[in-house]
């Protein structure tokens, strides 16, 4: 791109991250700014309809602090911004500006939207000097994934942060318990509403006097809009203001479009025509104006309505674009869809070409829609849409995509393969099977040495839960001749592993790991190459051996993290694997700080097997926290992603954790029925003997089996426990073994046979705890107090910790509820950031800094950072007392 592009982009763009500039006579709100001075709510929401000066008053804010050298970070909000990964990257790069310590780099490089979300917290809340946030036009966004990343946003603010909201509607945020602990300063329309002194020093400003203060006041009420068109309109009219005043006291119900057509009227001939045909780009320059309106003047233009004061503000860093206030720009725009419609198209198609060649891409694209030109949107979609692809932008890639003609999209293969990619990262897997195949039909003979379309079904094949096809397909490409690239191979390695490894073939599954991290070394495919590792520490795990699983998911996670990817979908894989490992490793906290880090993520960008492992742990902490509620929804949600997916065993696996919730509740009935919608035969039987990760120690069988033993049909059950446990051993699945030995102890000792039930348990508490496993005995003990009272391993010190935590998880356990908290503490618990959370729950059970930052993967600067801020939030300068203070305020 030519630098007058890059100037001409960059002008563009930085004008969302800057306010207007502000009007030369507009009136300083003293009163509204000391109360907003007075307040230390973090959140300040400015809810009013247009023209009562939200944006103005902002920028009457921002002035101020940045006087006291408090950084300032400013985002207009557009339509656009209702997809999460724009609104975070328009995010981000309105931060850059203003935060030395953010870099472009910080973004996830393989563009998961849910880790740069993540990134963003981490860089706002860590921020050392004072941070202000300003949303402006915030009505026009209704994505639920922007709104829940503002209530994470909003969460995560530290002391001296504070975000500035203004919008025309009340955002669809949660903010009762902020209310109701004073954490909302709120301005709405009548505190907005200029006073009757407030009014007289505006008209002072605009040279206009004491006879028109009363009847402005009283026909305007206050809205500063309306008070700005009349006084230009009054200035045109000269001496006859006094009459057109008695006129507009009582003209219309509709003050705004009124006198918004008053102004129109009374402007030149080519200045009239100017504001309608502007109007119609949105945000404009000079020099796009006189390409799309075919002028030569229009930098002339823009300067005299500027000196009109006519409602146009320049914005962006260097003022050259400018857009009008949006009531004036809406009349304007109804105004030239009336009288002149059969202009638009080719105005548009003229700025869309004018923006195409400056470098503006998506604007262009735009305006080629709005001159319903598919042509020109489909030829400028084709040169761009594999980049917004690989950049992370697939939401928007795939929307404009889809709104092409079919035959526009076909015509143009780059297209297609953009198109295919969009659709499979968007989980839109119909979508992407059409696209893949007109890439098929477009040159069958050369579709089976397509290196990109075999990646493609590879991940379709993967994403969509199909093993055996996938293992299948696998087996056809390699009795093939083609050769494919690096990364292709090690993506067929990696799931042939995947599909190994269910079927209990661990030596070709270790070579098909080697294979796959020799192709993607070569390339430094960091992605491939966190599968292969997630995979090998699986097999690790499935042997019991959580030591050297845990190493190698360590070390691929520091390379992650040394690699930009901590929070990108490398870091993502990876962090699934590790939650497992500490979850069975009964290290709670640290599980926890993981899950609430990577869930978003792994929604984002896991495999159905990444679904179900961290939904499941994630339901569980909750239950075993006594936040019943919250686990449900954790299930709901899974199963919700399991229908929109068309994945079916998501939905399956949800309502078998259903069923192990409703016996830890005692609701055996519930149980039956969650488990007889679970333990779809037809569904679990289409994978033949492929024996998923996920459903490793968590499968109908199991589920089943534990029904009868709470049920106490133990000796029906007993058999079939026996059967699979032999199944198990012989197949080298050690960890699920260790659950069907523990399950067939309890079944034993419920049935009499006490001597073989001591022996059981015996057995499987060693084996537990020799390997440093816990909770694949503790989620199963249901009853186990007999067992543990008469049994010989109670003299073993490496058995007692888990003896300890068998016993306190009898059947069905009762599970400790959340501490009543007062309302001091629960605005405590509010302040408190998710992180700051997780270190306090570290540092209550004794855990050093270095520790801490072990387990969450910090740097021990970064925990210091955490705890210096948590001291200030608390009013303590001692770790162990702010832990206390959490801990009775109930926020830990």
């Amino acid at each position: 791109m030519p630098s007058s592009q890059n100037s001409q982009a960059k002008g563009l763009q930085g004008a969302r991250f800057s306010p207007p500039k502000a009007p030369l006579l507009a009136v300083d709100r003293v009163r509204l700014l000391a109360r907003i001075a007075e307040s230390d709510a973090p959140l300040k929401l400015i809810c009013a309809p247009a023209g009562f000066g939200k944006t103005t008053l902002m920028q009457q804010v921002r002035k101020q602090l940045q006087v006291r050298a408090v950084a300032t970070v400013w985002l207009k909000v557009e339509h656009d911004d209702n997809d999460l990964g724009r609104f975070l990257r328009s995010l981000m790069a309105a931060i850059q500006g203003e935060l030395p310590q953010s870099a472009a780099g910080r973004a996830s490089a393989d563009g998961s939207t849910q880790g740069l979300a993540t990134e963003l917290l981490d860089l706002i809340s860590l921020s050392e000097i004072p941070v202000t946030l300003f949303l402006d036009d915030l009505e026009l966004v209704v994505d639920r994934d922007v709104l829940d990343f503002l209530q994470r946003l909003l969460r995560n603010l530290g002391p001296n942060h504070q975000l500035f909201v203004a919008c025309r509607s009340s955002p669809a945020l949660a903010l009762g318990r902020m209310r109701a602990h004073g954490l909302v300063l709120e301005l709405d329309q009548s505190d907005l509403r200029f006073t009757p002194e407030e009014t007289r020093c505006y008209l002072d400003r605009h040279g206009l006097g004491a006879p028109e203060l009363k009847a402005l006041q009283r026909s305007t009420e206050g809205w500063p809009v309306a008070l700005q068109l009349a006084a230009v309109a009054l200035k045109t009219k000269a001496t006859h203001g006094a009459d057109w005043m008695r006129l507009f006291s009582g003209a219309t119900d509709n003050v705004a479009e009124y006198l918004a057509q008053e102004v129109l009227d009374s402007r030149p001939l080519q200045q009239r025509d100017f504001l309608l045909r502007s109007a119609a780009l949105g945000e404009f320059c000079a020099e796009m104006c006189d390409a799309a309106l075919e002028r030569n003047d229009s930098a002339e233009m823009i300067a005299d309505i500027l000196l009109g004061n006519l409602l146009l503000s320049p914005i962006g860093p260097e003022q050259r674009w400018c857009r009008y206030h949006p009531l004036f720009a809406d009349f304007l725009r109804a105004r030239m869809q009336r009288d002149s419609r059969h202009e638009l198209h080719g105005l548009h198609r003229r700025a869309a070409l004018w923006c195409s060649n400056h470098g503006l891409v998506s604007e262009a694209v735009t305006h080629a829609f709005a001159a319903e030109d598919h042509k020109l949107a489909a030829d400028l979609l084709a040169s761009s849409a594999m980049e917004m692809v690989r950049s992370g932008r697939v939401a928007e890639a795939a929307r404009a995509i889809g709104m092409l003609p079919d035959a526009e999209v076909r015509g143009r293969p780059s297209l297609v393969r953009a198109a295919a990619f969009a659709a499979i990262f968007a989980h839109r897997y119909n979508g992407a099977r059409r696209y893949m195949e007109i890439i098929e039909q477009s040159d069958p003979a050369a579709a089976e040495d397509d290196d990109e379309l075999a990646a493609m079904r590879l991940m379709l094949l993967g994403w969509t839960d199909r093993a055996p096809e996938l293992f299948e397909t696998i087996q056809a490409m390699r009795a093939g001749t083609p050769r494919f690239g690096a990364f292709t191979t090690g993506l067929a390695c990696n799931a042939s592993a995947y599909c190994n490894i269910a079927l209990g073939r661990w030596v070709e599954a270790e070579r098909d790991l080697a294979k796959s991290r020799e192709a993607c070394e070569a390339i430094g495919a960091l992605y491939a190459l966190n599968y292969s590792a997630c995979f090998a520490a699986a097999i690790e795990f499935n042997f019991g051996d959580l030591a050297t699983a845990r190493t190698t998911l360590e070390g691929a996670m520091n390379r992650a993290i040394a690699e930009g990817q901590r929070y990108g979908g490398a870091g993502a894989v990876v962090a699934t694997y590790l939650a497992e490992l500490l979850y069975e490793a009964n290290d709670l906290d640290a599980c926890e700080a993981l899950v609430d880090d990577y869930l978003p993520i792994i929604v984002e960008t896991g495999l159905p097997d990444h679904l179900i492992m961290l939904h499941r742990i994630t339901a569980r902490l909750h239950f075993l926290r006594g936040r019943r509620d919250a686990g449900q929804g954790i299930l709901v949600q899974l199963s919700e992603i399991g229908a929109r997916r068309g994945i079916r065993r998501l939905s399956a696996a949800a309502w078998l954790e259903r069923s192990y919730a409703a016996l830890r509740s005692g609701d055996l009935e519930g149980a039956r029925r969650a488990l007889a919608t679970g333990g779809d035969e037809a569904l679990w039987g289409g994978f033949g003997e492929f024996h998923l990760h996920a459903g490793e120690i968590e499968d109908p069988l199991i589920a089943e089996l534990r029904l009868r033993l709470v049920l106490g049909q133990c000796d029906q059950a007993l058999p079939r426990v026996e059967s699979a446990l032999r199944s198990a051993e012989a197949a080298g699945r050690r960890r699920r073994a260790l659950r069907l030995l523990f399950l067939q102890a309890q079944m034993l000792q419920a049935t009499g046979r006490r001597s073989a039930a001591s022996a059981a348990f015996d057995s499987a508490v060693l084996r537990a705890a020799g390997n440093g496993m816990a909770r694949v005995l503790a989620d199963d003990a249901w009853a186990t107090e007999s067992l543990v009272s008469s049994a010989d391993v109670v003299a073993e010190p490496r058995a007692v910790t888990l003896l300890r935590e068998l016993t306190a998880r009898g059947a069905p356990p009762d599970l400790k509820g959340p501490r009543e908290t007062s309302g001091e503490g629960a605005a405590v618990a509010l302040r408190l950031t998710s992180r700051e959370t997780q270190i306090l729950r570290l540092v209550w059970k004794g855990h050093s800094n270095k520790e801490i930052a072990r387990d969450l993967f910090l740097t021990e600067n970064t925990i210091e950072t955490h705890l210096r801020r948590i001291y200030e939030k608390l009013g303590t300068r001692k770790r162990t007392q702010a832990a206390a203070l959490a801990r009775e305020a109930g926020a830990i």
